[in-house]
């Protein structure tokens, strides 16, 4: 509604410029036709009166162009040189008019070069006729200063026409960046849940699918041992707990509010049956880098269970001066090892590790390293 509204007044604008300029060119051929000399088909009146057609030609000129959105310059042009002659064919009359009105168009409508050509035009034209048609000196000369005092306020309305539409454009590119912000957060928040949900997904349910295999390898071999069946479906219980608290601590932690740090990845680790220790003095990160160190050790857990089952998480957190440190092993299993989780979850893991712990400003690497597996992860802080 509001573009629509700023539409309207701006064809209101327009048309009453145009209305304004009409009745100016009627108004001063009724009024140069009533002043002596008159023009007329003889001598001087003849020259007035081929000359007053020119200029109402660069009049309407003026007005067909500006509502084209052509150049003004041509039209322009044309009433400042026809405008300066008529100044000079009759001195005492408001022909000077034309010149005046090309001067002020120039001035609010041409970059101050092209406007201040087409006055000169205007000036050099009333000047050389005038004093050569005998003109007085004092008339020529007003008439010079009322040219160029018409140019000076042109000028003064374009630099303020100019200052708006560098405003206006200024405020249509602060919108469009707060927009592509608010566009980048949503994108940021969106690929942040989705690192959530896999790093829940590949833990918990991964976790969850080996305890469910493993009751249903007990109870379908030849002779059936429920007991430990049992102890693997208790297990899997314990498991969908465990995620059910994980989801709860993913929503804290997108909402900054995250537990202490230790005991998060010591509570992980030892659940596992791995071993965890802390070096040097706690202290408080940042969510997103709080975050990508606790995914750090889930990862590391859940390649454990899925690559190396049976072998034991090994996990290292040291804070030093300016970043956090943390570091994950586990023994390689043998080779000839059963690996019922290996193709469990979706193998983007690391890249998503990799991608939170850039995000948080710090780095990360994994590999062998002997004859173990290492993660290793740092961020600033």
């Amino acid at each position: 509604m509001g573009a629509l509204t700023a539409t309207l007044r701006d064809r209101r604008y327009v048309w009453g410029i145009q209305a304004m300029r009409v009745c100016g060119l009627l108004a001063l051929g009724a009024t140069v036709a009533g002043i002596h000399p008159q023009p007329g088909l003889h001598g001087r009146g003849l020259a007035l009166t081929v000359t007053l057609a020119v200029a109402a030609l660069g009049w309407i000129g003026l007005i067909v162009f500006d509502l084209r959105a052509w150049s003004l310059t041509p039209p322009l042009a044309v009433m400042a040189v026809s405008g300066g002659l008529l100044g000079a064919l009759q001195p005492g009359g408001p022909a000077i008019g034309v010149a005046a009105v090309a001067a002020f168009a120039a001035g609010s409508n041409l970059p101050p070069q092209a406007s201040t050509m087409v006055t000169v035009l205007g000036m050099a034209t009333l000047t050389v006729g005038g004093l050569a048609l005998g003109a007085p000196a004092t008339a020529v000369i007003g008439f010079v200063v009322i040219l160029g005092t018409a140019l000076g306020m042109g000028m003064i309305r374009y630099g303020i026409t100019q200052r708006a539409d560098q405003a206006e454009q200024l405020v249509e590119q602060t919108r469009r960046a707060a927009a592509a912000e608010t566009e980048a957060a949503v994108l940021g928040e969106r690929a942040r849940i989705a690192r959530e949900i896999h790093d829940i997904l590949a833990h918990s349910l991964g976790a969850l699918a080996m305890q469910v295999e493993a009751a249903q390898a007990l109870l379908t071999q030849d002779e059936p041992d429920v007991a430990k069946a049992v102890r693997c479906v208790e297990r899997a219980g314990q498991l969908t707990r465990a995620g059910l608290a994980e989801s709860r601590r993913a929503v804290h932690a997108l909402r900054d509010d995250l537990g202490p740090l230790p005991e998060m990845i010591g509570s992980l680790v030892e659940a596992d049956g791995g071993t965890m220790a802390v070096t040097g003095e706690p202290r408080k990160l940042p969510a997103d880098a709080a975050l990508a160190l606790y995914r750090t050790a889930q990862e590391a857990v859940t390649n454990a269970r899925k690559h190396a089952p049976g072998k034991a998480v090994v996990v290292e957190l040291r804070y030093e001066t300016d970043a956090v440190r943390l570091s994950a092993s586990n023994a390689l299993s043998e080779a000839d090892a059963d690996r019922p989780l290996t193709a469990t979850g979706g193998g983007f893991g690391l890249g998503g590790l990799r991608e939170r712990i850039e995000l948080a400003g710090g780095s990360l690497t994994a590999g062998r390293e002997g004859a173990r597996w290492c993660v290793r992860a740092a961020v600033p802080g």
